[in-house]
């Protein structure tokens, strides 16, 4: 028996040697901000519970919510009213951020089909573009829409599709890019590349810039698209203590990040340690990191600066991808649960 045992485990050993990994994962050392002093986040409602799963981002217009369901459909909820939806389009592919204008368009970022462009009236959409040069997007992700209908979308990655995302993470290598379409031409330009899991998108009230958050890299950079620095970028901020996600301009002016996963001690070992993540990533899927379950939102300001800092570290509702504050309430969209939260704000 003891042969058989020190044979297997000799097996076991061979193999996560020599096989192949999937990624070929690059040293991070990114650093930390000092420590900040979070508050309790107030009590999350669950809304829709029943019939929404995997919302990950939302939109809210004219006391009207809209989501994407993770099995394709996007959905539109009256905020006073039960559980009563209506489908508006059903997807190819699993709707990730949108941005809804009105009742007759929507703009939505759709995995493996593209941005898409929903004619609300006539319940259909087209996609609009699904690559760039010779680049297909893998993981369109987020997106934001200019005052003039400029769209400012991210692809997460062009090397892994969502059904590999945590291989992107893991791999630690900058896959994802910052695009702008143009809707008078119909053309698409690339504003950034070269960033860690690009993510949530927000334009300045002014236009002046853009932030694109880079969610491997914990932190948020910004593009200047007008003025002296027009075509450069700088840090927004950084060394933020968890994965950042969805980040929205609020109607009270602050910029809002959800961080969909704290910043755990495990994360500073692996990631200057390309050993342990192309060692882990030998085994089954079902074996590696998950996000923890704890919950962070931060409200920034113009320049960076923390105004607001909540945090719950045993939530009944998280995995919180996306954030809009309408007056005084927050609706939250969530990677991998059910319904959408919201939070009255007092």
């Amino acid at each position: 028996m003891k042969r058989i045992l020190l044979a297997l485990l000799g097996i076991i050993a061979a193999y996560l040697i020599f096989y192949p990994a999937p990624i070929e994962p690059a040293a991070l050392n990114w650093p930390e901000m000092e420590p900040h002093e979070s508050t309790t986040m107030p009590a999350i409602e669950v809304l829709f519970p029943r019939t929404c799963q995997d919302c990950e981002d939302i939109s809210v217009v004219d006391n009207y919510l809209y989501t994407g369901h993770g099995d394709g459909r996007l959905l539109r909820f009256p905020l006073a009213g039960g559980d009563r939806l209506t489908e508006m389009v059903q997807f190819k592919g699993r709707p990730l951020g949108l941005e809804v204008l009105g009742d007759s368009l929507a703009w939505v970022c759709v995995e493996q089909e593209g941005l898409a462009r929903v004619d609300l009236r006539n319940r259909t959409y087209e996609i609009v573009v699904n690559s760039y040069n010779d680049t297909t997007f893998q993981l369109i992700d987020y997106l934001d829409v200019a005052a003039n209908g400029d769209v400012y979308f991210t692809d997460a990655s062009d090397k892994f599709s969502d059904d590999d995302l945590q291989y992107d993470v893991l791999e630690g290598r900058p896959n994802g890019a910052l695009y702008r379409y143009n809707v008078a031409s119909g053309t698409t330009d690339r504003l950034m590349d070269n960033l860690y899991f690009a993510n949530g998108v927000v334009v300045a009230p002014d236009e002046s810039y853009v932030l694109v958050a880079e969610t491997a890299g914990f932190r948020i950079q910004k593009y200047w698209l007008s003025g002296p620095r027009a075509g450069s970028s700088e840090i927004f901020i950084e060394g933020l203590p968890g994965w950042p996600d969805g980040i929205s301009l609020g109607s009270d002016g602050l910029i809002y990040v959800t961080l969909i996963s704290p910043r755990i001690a495990m994360h500073n070992f692996i990631l200057p340690r390309p050993w342990t993540r192309r060692l882990v990533t030998k085994l089954p899927k079902s074996f590696l990191p998950k996000p923890v379950k704890a919950n962070r939102i931060l409200a920034l300001d113009n320049q960076g600066a923390i105004i607001h800092d909540w945090a719950d570290d045993n939530p009944v509702f998280s995995s919180i991808s996306s954030i809009e504050r309408i007056g005084n309430t927050l609706y939250l969209g969530t990677l991998d649960e059910a319904g959408v939260g919201r939070i009255s704000l007092k």
